[in-house]
């Protein structure tokens, strides 16, 4: 055998190992149980918290490159407050994150039997001036106007849901689900002019986690769920929960997607078990060739010896 061979493996060889990983995992499905972020528990405890009058804001302000996380993130954080009975609102400042968050809800709201309008509302997409974050949190209806899922635009006012919707007081608790900075708009305009402080969760992508911690330390966020680890671990608490209400008898029938499959292809338990299949891929690699630098090392330097005597 030669051990010098494993320090040069053709990058080739090496892709196609961990594309067959990937797909072998993805077929097998299997969704990870793991040990859940904190941050991640401390948002999934926010949305507990939330008072039953109050409603959730969910802004789903990502683009399709980043559905593996962002959508699997928006997706689990609707699920919750469909199992809450929260009432929830859908909203973005990106044209895309809008039309994907209508996408998602609609699903879940399929799914739970929920009711445009009464249980839910989308907001559509929102243009991010500055003219906005200062209005919103004063005049909610005034601001967005109209609804942003019918095909003819409804009046919001008009809807049942809107009743106890006016200001930012009427908001348990907001959520960006975001691949942008986003979020600090609402910390830097939005929440300083809001009393109570208006209580902001935020959905990352895994890159941008770094940029919240100070936030969260300050009591500014509530809680994260950082990229698809951040997902998998509130959608397997989600999960849990589902599981509980259905061995009560509280649902018939356990949550699978339907529309949304050919946006989101797998959840985000499933992805990060394929994720951490290859990272021991890499990782093994990693120690194969190790071992075949310190066993070169070592004949090399044996062969100088010999040589030597």
């Amino acid at each position: 055998m030669s051990w010098q061979a494993l320090q040069n493996i053709d990058r080739r060889w090496i892709y196609l190992m961990l594309g067959v990983v990937f797909i072998i995992s993805l077929i097998l499905g299997k969704p990870q149980t793991g040990v859940i972020l904190p941050t991640v528990t401390n948002l999934y405890q926010a949305v507990e918290n939330v008072p039953m009058d109050k409603i959730i804001f969910i802004n789903t302000t990502f683009a399709p490159n980043t559905l593996a996380e962002s959508g699997n993130q928006a997706r689990a954080i609707i699920r919750h407050a469909a199992l809450n009975h929260h009432k929830f609102a859908i909203m973005a400042v990106d044209p895309q994150g809008a039309n994907l968050g209508n996408i998602i809800a609609q699903d879940v709201a399929e799914q739970y039997g929920l009711k445009y309008g009464v249980d839910w509302i989308s907001f559509g997409y929102q243009l991010p001036v500055l003219a906005f974050y200062k209005s919103f949190p004063k005049d909610i209806p005034g601001t967005v106007k109209q609804d942003g899922l019918d095909e003819k635009p409804v009046t919001v006012e008009n809807y049942p849901i809107m009743e106890n919707l006016k200001t930012a007081s009427d908001i348990g608790l907001m959520v960006e689900v975001s691949a942008s900075s986003s979020l600090f708009d609402w910390i830097q305009i939005v929440q300083p002019t809001t009393s109570p402080r208006l209580k902001l969760g935020y959905a990352c992508t895994g890159i941008m986690a770094s940029e919240a911690y100070p936030y969260l330390d300050s009591g500014q966020l509530v809680g994260m769920m950082p990229g698809l680890k951040g997902a998998a671990d509130y959608e397997q608490l989600v999960d849990e929960k589902e599981q509980t209400q259905l061995n009560a008898g509280k649902l018939d029938h356990p949550y699978k997607s339907k529309t949304i499959q050919k946006y989101i292809v797998s959840p985000a338990r499933i992805l990060m078990f394929t994720q951490s299949n290859a990272h021991v891929v890499v990782i093994l690699l990693i120690i194969l060739g190790n071992i075949g630098y310190l066993v070169t090392r070592y004949r090399a330097k044996k062969k100088q010896q010999e040589t030597a005597e």
